[in-house]
C-alpha cells in the first residue's frame, strides 16, 4: 500500500514538473572563471537526486560494513538457539520412548544456549534416575536451583517425588516438610506429603495433614474422607500403642476430634486394640456407653458378644434390655448366645445360637455353634454346621434354598443329607455330602 501512495505521488510530481518545464523549462548556470555551465533545471534535479542516492547507498554501506559482525554474532546465537531447541525436543522424545541415556545426552546439549534450561535440568535428573545414576540426578537438581532460584518450588517438589519414587520416603518428607512451611496453600505438595506419611505409617502426621488436604481440595471429597477414616483407624490400631506407656491407648483415643470418637468403625478399632492389650474391662465399658447413646448397631453389637470382660452378666442384662427394644434380632441373639457360652450356660447358648440362624445369621452363628455343639459333645451335629459355616463363607450369603420357614438346609447337598429342624432335636443318620 505504501509502494503504491509512493508511486502516484511521484507520478503525480513527475506529471507537474514536466507541464511546468513545457511552459518554463528553466536553466541553472554554473560558472567559474573562465567556465560557465549551462543546464536545464529538470536535469540539474535529475543529477541531484541520483547523487544523493548514490550517497545514500555508499553510507549504507559502509555503515553495514561496520554492523556486520554484530549481524553475524546475532545470526550464530540464534542458529544456538534454534539447534539447542531441536536437542530438547529429541531429549524429551527420548523420555518418552523410555531411552534414559540418550534422553540425559539430549537434555544437556548446548544449554548456554537454551531457553529453558530449568525443563532439561529436571527432565536429565529423571532420566538419570531410571539409569540408577542418584548423584547425578542430585547435581542436575542443585545445577537447577543454582540457576533458577526463584523456582525453588518446582524444583524441591520434583525432588522430592524422585526421592520418593526411587523409595528414599524419609528424605522425601524432609524436603516436603520444609516447602510446606514456605508453600502451605500448594496442593501438590500436600497431595505428595499425603502419600509418603501414609508409606512411613506416620498416622499422627497423617491425622493432622487431613485439614489442609480438605481445605486444599487436594483430593475429591470422598477420597479425603477415605484417606481420613484409614489414618484414624491406624492411628488407634497401632502396636506401638500397646508398648511403653499403660495409659497411652487411651491418651490417643482421647486426643481425637469428637466426631471420631462417635463412629461406630473407630470404635470397634479402638476396642479391639483394648481387648488385644486384654483391657477388657475399658472395652466392655466403651462398648456399652456407645451402644447407649448410638442405639442398636450392627458392628457394636456384634463386637459387644465377643468381649469377655468379668461383668458377663451385666453385658447379658444390656442386650436383654436391647432385644425387648429391638426384638429377635439376629445380630443380638448371637451376641446373647455367645455372652451365655461364656458364662457356661451352654443349654441357653445352644438355643441362643440357633434362633440367631432362623433370624438370618448365617456363617458366624453356624461355626460358632458347631463349636459349641463339639465342646459338648454332639459331633456329627457339629460336623454339619461347620460344612454349613465354611460353605457359607465360600459361597457367599444367598444361599438359602427351598427350605420351609425354620428349617436350615445345606444347599447343594443331595436328600440324604443331614436335616435340622430348629426347635427340634430330630436328626437323620445320613452325614451331609459336600460336592
Amino acid at each position: 500500500m505504501k509502494l503504491f501512495a509512493t508511486t502516484i505521488i511521484a507520478l503525480i510530481l513527475s506529471v507537474g514538473l514536466g507541464m511546468l518545464a513545457v511552459d518554463d523549462p528553466g536553466y541553472v548556470v554554473l560558472t567559474r572563471d573562465p567556465y560557465v555551465v549551462r543546464l536545464p533545471l529538470l536535469l540539474f534535479i535529475g543529477i541531484l537526486f541520483l547523487a544523493f542516492v548514490l550517497l545514500y547507498l555508499s553510507l549504507n554501506f559502509i555503515a553495514s560494513l561496520f554492523r556486520a559482525p554484530e549481524k553475524y554474532r546475532k545470526w550464530r546465537i540464534r542458529s544456538q538457539e534454534n539447534s539447542a531447541q531441536q536437542h530438547t525436543m529429541q531429549g524429551y522424545a527420548y523420555l518418552i520412548e523410555g531411552n534414559w541415556s540418550k534422553a540425559e545426552s539430549a537434555l544437556l546439549k548446548k544449554l548456554e544456549f537454551n531457553k529453558t534450561p530449568l525443563m532439561n535440568y529436571l527432565g536429565a535428573a529423571y532420566a538419570a534416575q531410571q539409569q540408577g545414576l542418584m548423584d547425578r540426578r542430585n547435581r542436575y537438581l542443585d545445577e537447577a536451583l543454582a540457576r533458577h532460584p526463584s523456582n525453588e518450588l518446582a524444583i524441591n517438589l520434583t525432588r522430592a517425588r524422585l526421592l520418593y519414587h526411587a523409595g528414599e520416603v524419609a528424605e522425601s518428607r524432609d524436603y516436603l516438610e520444609k516447602l510446606r512451611t514456605t508453600s502451605s496453600g500448594n496442593a501438590a505438595v500436600a497431595r505428595l506429603l499425603a502419600d509418603v506419611y501414609k508409606d512411613l505409617e506416620d498416622w499422627d502426621s497423617l491425622t493432622g495433614l487431613v485439614a489442609a488436604l480438605r481445605k486444599l481440595e487436594a483430593f475429591p471429597e470422598e477420597e479425603t474422607k477415605t484417606r481420613e477414616q484409614h489414618a484414624f483407624e491406624q492411628l488407634i490400631s497401632s502396636p506401638a500403642l500397646l508398648q511403653g506407656e499403660p495409659d497411652r491407648s487411651a491418651k490417643t483415643w482421647k486426643s481425637l476430634p469428637g466426631k471420631k470418637r462417635k463412629d461406630p468403625d473407630m470404635i470397634v478399632t479402638y476396642v479391639n486394640q483394648l481387648i488385644k492389650a486384654d483391657k477388657l474391662k475399658e472395652a466392655e465399658k466403651e462398648l456399652r456407653t456407645a451402644l447407649n447413646r448410638r442405639g442398636l448397631d450392627k458392628k457394636l453389637v456384634s463386637l459387644y458378644g465377643k468381649v469377655r470382660s468379668p461383668y458377663v452378666h451385666y453385658q447379658i442384662e444390656l442386650v436383654e434390655s436391647f432385644m425387648k427394644r429391638h426384638g429377635n434380632d439376629p445380630d443380638l441373639l448371637l451376641a446373647l448366645a455367645r455372652l451365655y457360652r461364656y458364662e457356661k450356660n451352654y443349654p441357653k447358648a445352644k438355643d441362643l445360637y440357633k434362633k440367631s440362624i432362623e433370624a438370618g445369621a448365617q456363617d458366624e452363628a453356624c461355626l460358632d455353634l458347631a463349636s459349641l455343639l463339639e465342646q459338648m459333645g454332639e459331633t456329627d451335629a457339629a460336623l454339619f454346621f461347620f460344612k454349613k459355616g465354611v460353605g457359607g463363607l465360600l459361597t457367599g450369603p444367598d444361599r438359602r434354598t427351598g427350605a420351609a420357614k425354620g428349617e436350615i438346609v445345606l444347599a447343594g447337598h443331595d436328600s440324604g443329607m443331614i436335616r435340622e429342624v430348629v426347635g427340634h432335636e430330630s436328626k437323620t443318620s445320613a452325614m451331609p455330602v459336600v460336592r
